[in-house]
């Protein structure tokens, strides 16, 4: 029995749409962080950092995203290249999204969704310049032609996209001036498991 304890976030994206790519079954707890179920103590008995996503396979309870889609990769033999250079390629891009991507479009949302008096300008910038400057150095990679990041499509790809997903919506111009990355999120969004991953939970 797989369970994931999940909401509606990116994070949390990352590993229902493996669940899908990898076509397992699981069971959906979702997690109501507006409601601080993260904060009690059940929950803080499977993840004492109180975040989700997190996921009990079998009694083996996994967090931080990056883990859990290293650990379904390799417990399922997929998502990961079976050869030594492409199986590091696809663990370096998925930790480049864990340090890069994930946490300085994170912050830079936060502030954004501030009423803009109370926005700090000096972080809107910093955090804003740093989402563009990674948007270009994927661009760069991506300008090869390749179309996934590790060649061929891997938990590098996953761990991207439910963060840029939501830009290419809005039509955001760091992520719409990356042509490459664009052809890459409309390649990703394509995929039927990635579709029903993007709608867990409901």
């Amino acid at each position: 029995m797989i369970r994931l304890y999940t909401a509606p976030t990116p994070n949390c994206r990352k590993v229902s749409i493996a669940l899908e790519e990898l076509g397992l079954s699981y069971q959906v707890e979702r997690v109501r962080l507006e409601a601080g179920e993260q904060l009690t103590p059940a929950f803080l008995a499977k993840n004492p950092n109180n975040k989700v996503p997190v996921l009990d396979d079998d009694g083996l309870v996994v967090w931080e995203s990056g883990a859990i889609l290293l650990h379904l990769a390799e417990k399922h033999g997929k998502l990961v290249p079976a050869d030594p250079a492409g199986r590091i390629h696809a663990i370096q891009y998925a930790f480049f999204q864990n340090g890069g991507i994930g946490p300085n479009l994170g912050r830079l949302g936060a502030q954004l969704r501030k009423p803009a008096a109370e926005r700090n300008v000096e972080m809107v910038e910093l955090f804003g310049d740093e989402v563009s400057r990674l948007l270009a150095v994927l661009d760069r990679i991506l300008a090869d032609g390749r179309p996934y990041l590790a060649g061929e499509y891997s938990i590098g790809d996953i761990m991207h996209f439910p963060w840029l997903q939501p830009l290419h919506a809005l039509q955001a111009p760091p992520l719409m001036d990356q042509p490459h990355v664009v052809q890459w999120v409309l390649r990703i969004a394509e995929r039927p498991a990635v579709q029903r991953g993007m709608k867990v939970p409901e």
